[in-house]
């Protein structure tokens, strides 16, 4: 009977996150219509990262509405590097790197190179660590090491996802997966706006309005 109960809170719990989810991205979405037109290539590059993250983030929760559970969790990890990017750029790389990463060459543009890569993802969390408040960097690299090695597995094909196929995705995890990309949006936004000149009042607001709906909030 407590198993019987315990599985039917996780499932009102997914749909209370699911319907918070929705309100949540509807509420973000004017902090994102008035951002301004970039006017260097630092704005530039963090807000077309910051885009990535936005999209994933809305694309997991379509993805939930369909039950594509496998789908949406292999986002998470393409989500994640986003922020770092958008994170990094924003306080991190140097100058001389944005310019050749948004600058064409023949190289990338007659084959499917890159322009540059950028560091890996240690690199990013250590910079990020470096320029960023504590409660910024802690967050990450925690998520990073407890999903790190599942985040790999869905993205390459490995057994995780293979075995999802064949079984109901629980509820609970649902959830987090919808709470995390949540708290992932909302570090994209406020440093996108940060990196625009922009103050954003509204999203400690937010946060404490959808905390059902992010992790850690309150």
């Amino acid at each position: 009977m407590d198993q019987k109960q315990n599985s039917l809170d996780e499932a009102n719990r997914l749909e209370g996150v699911r319907f918070g989810t929705h309100a949540l991205h509807c509420a973000i979405e004017p902090l994102w219509d008035e951002l301004p037109e970039p006017t260097n290539l630092r704005e530039l590059a963090v807000r077309g990262f910051a885009n990535i993250v936005r999209q994933h983030v809305i694309a997991q929760w379509v993805l939930m509405q369909r039950e594509l559970d496998v789908s949406a969790t292999a986002l998470v990890r393409p989500t994640y590097e986003a922020l770092l990017r958008v994170l990094w750029t924003f306080r991190g790389a140097n100058d001389a790197w944005l310019e050749g990463f948004l600058s064409p060459s023949e190289k990338a543009v007659e084959t499917d190179a890159e322009t540059r890569k950028g560091p890996d993802v240690a690199a990013m969390l250590a910079a990020i660590e470096l320029h960023h408040p504590k409660e910024i960097y802690q967050p990450l690299l925690e998520l990073k090491e407890a999903t790190w090695r599942a985040m790999h597995s869905y993205v390459h094909g490995g057994i995780r996802p293979l075995v999802q196929t064949f079984v109901a995705f629980p509820s609970k995890e649902a959830a987090s997966l919808l709470i995390n990309a949540n708290g992932m949006l909302i570090l994209a936004t406020n440093a996108v706006r940060m990196a625009h000149g922009l103050q954003s009042p509204m999203l400690p607001l937010l946060q404490r309005q959808y905390a059902d709906c992010l992790p850690n909030a309150g």
